[in-house]
């Protein structure tokens, strides 16, 4: 399934009257609550998501969605991330695993498109260990999805509650521990275009007189697919191939960059002579200019092989007081594919490999060494143990101490040592004329193999108190109180050549630091009527390293009548600059601007873009964003068997965390307009560019709102079975970022759709189960479609091949047929995409299409058989 859908029972969704992280297996409380005639009934109290305080099963002030374990058997997904960034809420912008990043074996999560360092991960009510790739966000592939019971996806903001980070919303991914027995699960699947799935599952649960234990051990993979197995890739044309550049010197410094293309003489071709004879190598029609077809190499995901261990316990001490202990571990392993390395190396006019006469680069792609193969293995491991109990009949107690580490070693081979290559291009020992022909030793000597080592580790102790104060008209007003203390460390450490800037193909950029966090927080909940309460949270967060934060929240439910309920809520929030922001090593970067000054200095045209020196450093006065947000919604049970909710959000970031980038700067500084105190331009005394110094900074607005629906009905069918069908859409009418000197709307741009839904259908007759999805994302235009709005339609831009649509939405269907055997087995048949719909093609993409909203699979037919004992 591609979006989070209701339980099949269809229980009402259990939505969050306030803050807070789930403390699963809590001891309950009974609940007071008012019935029709006015006499008190009991019912129990649960844990919610987004609440501190347990509460009774009834619809709450703010909307969470619940993906039961049934759900994501029917989906067809094997890992939590399939999951998840197939729902509704992931409007944009969440990553896959990519070849060829530093993350490629990442999988984020961007609920509202605000992005992954906005989104907040929890596994059992706490935070999920952050990437140790990227330094922010949280990995969902950290947890092995056979050992998740349900997940809950709080669609609205959650500082209050949680802290840092829980502006966009907050998913609690909620593991099993009420199994009993074994369970045995194997399958396999096939997809059209590559990324090939396997998966398997042990799960064992007891349960005796004092405690129980749940464990088991899972572990999936996906194959890695490559751009040639796409059919609407076009052949690629990169003139990084062999080709030869002038030389741009800088007049004052005596530094040289690459400049325009230069030609052989007598000869209107910039073709090193006979470099462009190889596999994969091309010239143009009049021969002119060598191109590099790097698409038949290249890797578009990155394979994932997912192991994981997991074991929760818990043992009763005594009748007030029970231990617990919650563990997991996952080895996560990865391989990612790209094209060999291209750079630019200098050869003098006297060099062997040099037939112009003059100082000269060579725009070389190195295809000897073969292609680039990264490698990355990653350990996570998380560790909870604590006690809770009951200090008396109204007061209950948590406590908490919890380890937490991600680790990832990535090996990078064939990429080249830049000193060495320039050395052996200079005196020969290269052959830039038949690059095939050098022997194995000339091609060792310039090969390189890049590493990098990189931890998050995270250190928690936590209490919590929950007690019932007093009676009110509507019930017992609760509290719940809490501190919780935090130490993070973060280390990304790259290998020395790389750090140096002497690596070709691959760039390095170490950081590292550790911060402590305190917090306190408390919530009240009011039932000031059998229909109406009211819930009250702050919550107080001290980071060693950049301030303060105090986050407050307030959440009103109220039932006019017993069918209706409706909801409002306000909260602030904030997102804590990363340690990577704050604590990134200086890192030397040849970026690509377009500076009229300089590239006059240097003889070219003044819109050339050209290369200069530009450093990447840190910003240890970074400010936290801060948000404000608001939400209003109804939900209403039409009969007994349909059901639904619409829930309005408006979110608000100030103080935006942004990357200004070297051209940023240029154009900033040339302006008079805001910078960073630690970034800006240098310049020679002839106006050219010495140096940029480009990072991160605080600045701007960004504004989103939207509506969510969700309607659920249920159909008894009498020897026919039961049908149960939901609808679940969510619709966002602005995404607005705005700074000092103007504001952009993306909702309806390149990469950007305004609505995502899907339509859950299941059919139980017999042991007999159908299941049946569509997934749907609105119609976004492609990049050139967007980019010449106005200009050229896009009827014109689909007949040239940029684009395959100008309107209509992306539906694809997914299927499964389920048996329940008499042996108490069940086999399971489907196919995601059954009917293998392809992705929205795009033409400024390289693999075709926009790989943050949809894939390159194809249908992906599976099979699958449990086993229960």
């Amino acid at each position: 399934m591609k979006a989070a859908t209701p339980v099949p029972t269809f229980r009402r969704t259990r939505l969050a009257l306030a803050m807070g992280a789930c403390i699963y297996g809590s001891l309950s409380l009974p609940a007071l609550a008012q019935d029709s005639k006015g006499d008190a009934t009991t019912l129990d109290r649960i844990e919610v998501t987004g609440s501190r305080i347990q509460r009774a099963d009834i619809e709450g002030a703010l909307p969470v969605t619940v993906i039961s374990r049934e759900d994501i058997e029917l989906s067809g997904r094997t890992t939590v991330a399939d999951v998840l960034q197939n729902s509704t809420f992931n409007s944009f912008g969440s990553f896959t695993p990519s070849s060829g990043s530093s993350a490629q074996s990442y999988s984020g999560l961007s609920l509202r498109g605000l992005g992954d360092g906005r989104t907040l991960i929890l596994i059992d009510g706490r935070r999920a260990p952050v990437s140790p790739l990227t330094g922010e966000g949280q990995d969902l592939n950290s947890l092995p999805l056979a050992a998740v019971e349900r997940i809950e996806i709080l669609s609205d903001g959650a500082s209050a509650i949680y802290g840092a980070d829980a502006i966009g919303g907050v998913v609690n991914i909620i593991t099993r521990k009420d199994f009993e027995g074994v369970q045995v699960t194997a399958g396999i699947g096939e997809s059209e275009r590559g990324g090939g799935t396997e998966e398997g599952s042990a799960i064992f649960g007891v349960n005796g007189e004092r405690g129980r234990l749940t464990a088991g051990i899972s572990w999936s993979s996906r194959d890695i697919t490559y751009v040639s197995d796409y059919p609407w890739v076009q052949k690629g044309a990169s003139t990084y191939s062999n080709n030869y550049v002038r030389v741009a010197t800088n007049p004052v410094t005596g530094e040289t960059t690459p400049g325009a293309y230069l030609n052989v003489p007598g000869t209107s071709s910039s073709v090193v002579p006979g470099g462009c004879d190889g596999a994969n190598f091309y010239t143009n029609a009049a021969g002119t200019r060598c191109y590099y077809d790097f698409t038949t190499a290249m890797a578009d995901t990155a394979s994932t092989d997912i192991k994981g261990l997991f074991a929760r316990g818990e043992y009763q001490l005594s009748d007030n007081w029970t231990a617990f202990i919650d563990s997991y571990y996952t080895k996560k392993d990865s391989m990612g594919v790209y094209a060999a390395v291209p750079e630019f190396i200098f050869v003098s006019a006297d060099s062997p490999n040099n037939v112009t006469g003059q100082d000269a680069y060579i725009k070389h792609r190195f295809a000897a060494l073969g292609d680039r193969i990264t490698y990355q293995f990653q350990d996570d491991y998380d560790l909870s143990t604590g006690l809770r109990g009951q200090l008396n009949e109204t007061t209950s107690l948590d406590l908490t101490v919890r380890n937490s580490q991600a680790r990832a070693v990535e090996t990078g081979y064939n990429y080249v040592n830049i000193p060495v290559a320039e050395q052996y291009f200079e005196d020969g020992r290269y052959n830039a004329f038949d690059p095939y022909s050098n022997s194995e030793d000339v091609l060792d000597a310039m090969r390189t193999t890049t590493g990098r080592n990189t931890f998050y580790k995270q250190q928690e102790y936590t209490a919590l108190l929950n007690t019932d104060l007093f009676g009110m008209a509507g019930g017992i007003s609760a509290l719940a109180v809490g501190a919780e203390y935090r130490q993070e460390d973060y280390q990304d450490l790259y290998d020395q050549q790389s750090e140096a800037g002497n690596v070709g193909g691959s760039a390095g950029n170490s950081a590292w630091g550790s911060r402590d966090v305190s917090s306190l927080y408390a919530e009240w909940n009011m039932p000031f009527l059998s229909n109406f309460e009211a819930d009250l949270a702050v919550r107080y967060d001290h980071y060693s390293d950049f301030g303060d934060a105090t986050s407050p929240k307030l959440s009103l439910r109220y039932q006019p009548i017993d069918s209706v309920t409706l909801r409002a809520s306000y909260g602030e929030g904030f997102r804590a600059p990363t340690l990577q922001a704050l604590n990134q090593q200086t890192a030397f970067s040849a970026d690509s601007v377009t500076d009229p000054a300089t590239a006059v200095a240097y003889g070219l045209a003044p819109s050339t873009s050209l290369q200069i020196n530009a450093y990447h450093v840190a910003n240890p006065e970074l400010k936290a964003e801060t948000s404000k947000q608001w939400s209003a919604g109804v939900a209403w049970d039409a009969t007994s068997w349909l059901n639904l909710t619409l829930d309005y959000y408006n979110i608000q970031i100030d103080d935006q965390i942004k990357f200004f980038t070297s051209q940023t700067v240029i154009d900033r500084t040339e302006a008079g307009q805001y910078l960073p105190s630690n970034l800006g331009v240098v310049r020679n005394d002839d106006g050219s560019i010495n140096t940029v110094y480009a990072g991160y900074g605080n600045e701007g607005r960004v504004s989103t709102d939207g509506l969510d629906l969700n309607v659920r009905a249920k159909f008894e069918m009498g020897q026919y079975g039961h049908l149960t069908s939901s609808l679940q859409a969510s619709w966002v009418n602005s995404y607005e970022i705005s700074s000092p000197y103007g504001k952009d709307e993306y909702i309806g741009t390149d990469g950007y759709p305004e609505w995502r839904a899907i339509v859950s259908n299941r059919w139980d007759i017999g042991d007999f189960s159908v299941a049946w999805n569509i997934n749907m994302i609105g119609y976004e235009p492609a990049y050139y479609v967007d980019y010449y709005a106005g200009e050229t339609p896009c009827k014109d831009l689909v007949a040239d091949g940029y684009a395959d649509r100008c309107s209509g939405p992306y539906i694809t269907h997914d299927v499964q047929v389920s048996y329940r055997a008499p042996w108490n087995g069940t086999f399971a048949l489907g196919a995601v995409n059954v009917t293998n719909e392809d992705p929205v093609y795009d033409a400024a993409y390289t693999e075709g299409f926009n790989d943050y909203l949809y894939n390159g699979y194809g249908r992906q037919v599976y099979v699958r058989y449990t086993q229960n004992f």
